[in-house]
């Protein structure tokens, strides 16, 4: 990823409290609770006398339904899960600040999220949960505590911010909005149904509104059909093929690239976290015509193979030319400019899609950038660096919302997430 592109030869294309302090009440009130979405407003109004209604999307079959519904990712174990798991049709990010500082509500917020997450993912309700019901279908629920870099600082704990845990900079490109910025704690939900996801979300926010304050909530969605038929990634709202080059689960080099080898039990076995949101300028998107849109990219929108190669996870042949002896992959097209040289190099990427109506009198809408690494100063920074330098999707799209996140390790039963920060 650090293999800068060669100067251009061709133009570019342009509770509960019982938890949080072993026995005091820190249950909060209903008006402490805090949880936003934007309403993306209603469809306009058709004639259904002269128009045809839209086709109904596929629908899974009974035991594809069941099975969604009924799957249980098990909570403890050496990661926490909602990385190396296959991804959720659903993920919501919830961004947290810390109420008071101090080392006192810092673990009163890890043992309340510890004992709702091995709850709540394993279909059972949380404690003192007033729609117990609703908890009964786990539906591949995930919960994952990220801890940001103010977390560290408001606690008494600097000393003890993993050196992984970089900041990151703003790139030049980037238009950061501050209500999509940097939080104390993040906490990533993904289920495949939106009622578990709904209630995972409020469970988690209400038990902990008396400690933390929610900054925002950002909510995102994947396609459940696969970009072709058989595969695993599956299209943005760009109609791109979206993930495909990742590391595979369950391999060394996921490992590599994901995982910390090292450092104390909390620290060694976790990850960070480069959550960014990026706004899509759609409107001026579908101007292009589709052979402008495979030349930014740099693959076939058909089928996500790399232009001049045949299949979505062929090699990329950067040095393919045309009859005229040009690139066919243009020197500024974007899965050039991305591209990770070496395993030290590569990220994890789990996008997902947001849809949020409109904005300024354009559609708002983009995607939710969840990329996990092992060390963004020898992977993400650089590879984006390269991005806001030479990448013609620039024209395309805007990071609005940037913010990153120590995942801790993962943990066994009896434990509580990141408690060893405090010992």
């Amino acid at each position: 990823m650090n293999d800068p592109s060669p100067a251009p030869t061709r133009r570019s294309v342009t509770r509960r409290g019982v938890l949080a302090a072993g026995g005091a009440a820190f249950l909060g009130a209903a008006g402490g609770f805090a949880l936003g979405r934007t309403s993306t407003g209603a469809p306009a109004a058709t004639d259904s006398a002269s128009t045809p209604p839209p086709p109904s999307p596929p629908q899974p079959s009974p035991s594809a339904a069941k099975l969604l519904r009924t799957r249980t990712i098990p909570f403890h174990g050496a990661h926490q899960a909602g990385i190396e798991t296959t991804p959720a049709l659903l993920q919501t990010f919830i961004g947290l600040d810390l109420r008071e500082a101090g080392p006192e509500t810092a673990l009163a917020v890890l043992r309340i999220v510890t004992d709702d997450a091995a709850r709540l993912t394993q279909g059972q309700p949380a404690l003192g949960d007033t729609e117990p019901e609703l908890a009964e279908v786990p539906a591949g629920l995930t919960i994952t505590l990220g801890l940001g870099r103010p977390f560290f600082l408001r606690t008494g704990t600097a000393d003890r911010i993993p050196e992984q845990l970089t900041e990151i900079p703003a790139f030049s490109t980037d238009r950061l909005e501050d209500r999509w910025g940097q939080t104390d704690l993040l906490l990533q939900v993904g289920a495949d149904d939106a009622m578990t996801l709904a209630h995972a979300t409020r469970m988690l926010t209400k038990d902990l509104s008396t400690l933390t304050e929610t900054k925002w909530v950002q909510p995102g969605f994947r396609s459940s059909a696969p970009a072709i038929p058989g595969g695993s990634v599956t299209r943005n709202l760009l109609s791109q093929p979206d993930g495909i080059v990742n590391p595979a689960a369950d391999t060394d080099q996921f490992d590599e690239v994901v995982w910390i080898p090292e450092g104390p039990a909390w620290v060694a076995g976790g990850t960070v976290l480069v959550l960014r949101r990026i706004r899509l300028l759609m409107d001026t998107w579908d101007i292009l015509d589709r052979e402008t849109q495979e030349l930014v990219m740099g693959r076939r929108v058909a089928d996500g193979a790399p232009l001049g190669a045949e299949q979505q996870t062929d090699v990329v042949p950067f040095d393919a030319v045309d009859e005229r002896g040009l690139p066919l992959i243009p020197d500024d097209a974007h899965i050039r400019v991305a591209h990770a040289a070496t395993t030290r190099e590569m990220i994890l990427r789990r996008p997902y899609n947001y849809e949020n109506g409109m904005r300024e009198g354009t559609s708002d809408m983009g995607l939710l950038f969840a990329a996990y690494m092992r060390d963004p100063s020898t992977s993400f920074i650089p590879m984006q660096e390269r991005l806001a330098q030479f990448d013609a999707f620039n024209e395309w799209n805007t990071t609005i919302g940037s913010a990153a996140y120590f995942i801790p390790a993962g943990i066994e039963e009896g434990q509580t997430l990141a408690e060893g920060i405090f010992t």
